[in-house]
């Protein structure tokens, strides 16, 4: 096996464009199988990606990254309390000090926490290897085996002050993995909703965007909504989990959804 250490992203995209290659960073995720099929280590550490920062209301935030480094900057900024305290329910201190921002985003297990909150963010990768460019969260997320043989350099959002977000997760113990998580935002002016994110992950379909939903919320108060009732309509189904049958589960996230909004229309 050789071990390679890329200085630029042509010198990235050209080994991944290779047969046998295994993508270290954080190494957290590297599993005895992948070890005995790969034949090229391709080590990112010598790459220019470990940074959190701001340009105007543009967040990037680059795959060497760690979670730590993430929480430790983004934890100043108020707005993004949901995704800080998201990144802290994931995995142990130790760990967080050795996961990366573009493992957690290539693989995306739920036990991250990361996917609700960047898909309310309407978050973008940047992508180099076997394509090359800047694509949606959302897209990579729904055709996966599109991006075999890439590599994420980069996740970048937008965000500013008039943005509320909730976050929240049902989980047995504060270690263990999350059965689902719910991730709202809600895009202000004044008490009148502009922009509405709703995300549930955990389900049968690994996550759901309550789209209808966030369109009826769209140019109405907060004040004249009746939270008890906004979400009687959502339809949402989880397999059974160590956590509780799929039944529970359901009304688990429905009153996560309820506890989040009545969250954002209390902060106004």
């Amino acid at each position: 096996m050789e071990w390679y250490q890329p200085k630029s992203l042509e010198e990235l995209a050209k080994l991944l464009g290779e047969d046998g290659v295994l993508i270290h960073s954080g190494g957290t995720a590297i599993k005895e199988d992948k070890i005995k099929s790969a034949t090229k280590v391709v080590d990112l550490s010598s790459l220019p990606l470990r940074y959190v920062k701001n340009e105007g209301n543009n967040w990037h935030i680059g795959a060497t990254a760690t979670l730590r480094d993430v929480i430790d900057v983004l934890g100043k900024e108020e707005c993004f309390n949901p995704l800080v305290k998201a990144l802290k329910c994931t995995a142990t201190t130790p760990l967080r000090n050795r996961i990366t921002v573009g493992g957690s985003v290539f693989l995306s297990p739920l036990w991250s926490n990361f996917m609700g909150p960047l898909l309310a963010l309407d978050a973008k990768l940047n992508v180099v290897g076997k394509l090359n460019g800047i694509y949606l969260y959302e897209e990579f997320l729904s055709n996966k085996a599109k991006f075999q043989g890439c590599a994420v350099t980069e996740v970048s959002f937008q965000a500013d002050a008039s943005t509320r977000f909730f976050f929240d997760r049902f989980a047995r113990t504060a270690n263990d993995y999350s059965a689902l998580t719910v991730t709202l935002g809600f895009s202000m002016k004044g008490d009148v909703v502009d922009e509405a994110k709703i995300v549930v992950t955990g389900c049968k379909k690994v996550y759901e965007r309550l789209d209808a939903l966030e369109a009826g919320l769209k140019g109405k108060s907060l004040k004249a909504i009746d939270p008890d009732r906004l979400f009687d309509d959502v339809k949402l189904e989880f397999a059974d989990k160590p956590a509780g049958s799929g039944p529970y589960l359901a009304e688990v996230a429905r009153v996560l959804l309820m506890r989040g909004f009545d969250a954002l229309a209390s902060a106004r």
